[in-house]
């Protein structure tokens, strides 16, 4: 048995996990996929910067008192989980990046999506979500109902640059969505891996494959949590 953490991306909210949750437990793992401060059902709170989240995911390893976690970062996730690794590596076997932005260390997020000319909103801005749109693997009922979930997501925490070694501490994988567009950050790290050597897998599915393809990610993450550290 393994026990998951599963970091949403941004917009999104610990919801985005609730298709692949059931594939989980039903092969006996325990499963957290909160909602972290300013998304979701508690979009209303208050985002400092990065160290906001990672500070609360820490509490909940704490208080839950968890270990040998399998950390799972979705998109924005993955600069979540990188910073949340550094922090409490001993609890950690495994680190999966699914779709992820992965900065280098002293990178910030915003650094994988770079924009020549382009001026950043200040720190205190709220993004706003832009309603999905249906098509490849997202259909037309999926995408109402994320769409009537979306949170405007804090900017703060893509600004901050990542405080952690140059090595992870333990095994990870990476893992990519084949219908993802071009331009998101899970870009720049899949290139960065491919200029590095660094193995990776493919899916068929979407940016949002927790939710249009849960039974395929839901087997991806056991596989993960299945290897030797």
């Amino acid at each position: 048995m393994s026990t998951f953490l599963l970091v949403h991306g941004a917009f999104r909210g610990g919801w985005s996990w609730r298709r692949v949750r059931p594939y989980l437990v039903a092969a006996g793992h325990d499963v957290y996929a909160p909602s972290l401060t300013g998304a979701g059902e508690r979009a209303a709170g208050a985002v400092a910067g990065l160290e906001t989240w990672v500070d609360e995911l820490v509490a909940l390893v704490e208080a839950e008192d968890l270990d040998d976690l399998v950390l799972v970062g979705h998109s924005q996730g993955g600069v979540v989980v990188r910073a949340l690794e550094a922090r409490i590596p001993a609890r950690v076997r495994h680190v999966v990046y699914l779709d992820g932005a992965v900065p280098d260390p002293g990178e910030r997020a915003v650094d994988l999506t770079p924009a020549a000319g382009v001026t950043l909103p200040p720190r205190e801005t709220s993004i706003p979500a832009r309603a999905p749109v249906a098509g490849g693997d997202l259909d037309e009922a999926t995408a109402a109902w994320m769409a009537a979930r979306l949170t405007p997501t804090p900017f703060a925490p893509s600004l901050d640059a990542l405080d952690v070694p140059d090595e992870h501490a333990g095994p990870v994988s990476y893992v990519f969505c084949s219908g993802t567009p071009d331009g998101y950050p899970s870009g720049t790290t899949r290139a960065r891996l491919d200029a590095r050597g660094t193995a990776y897998e493919v899916i068929e599915a979407g940016h949002d494959a927790p939710l249009t393809a849960p039974r395929v990610v839901a087997d991806v993450l056991m596989r993960a949590a299945a290897r030797p550290a």
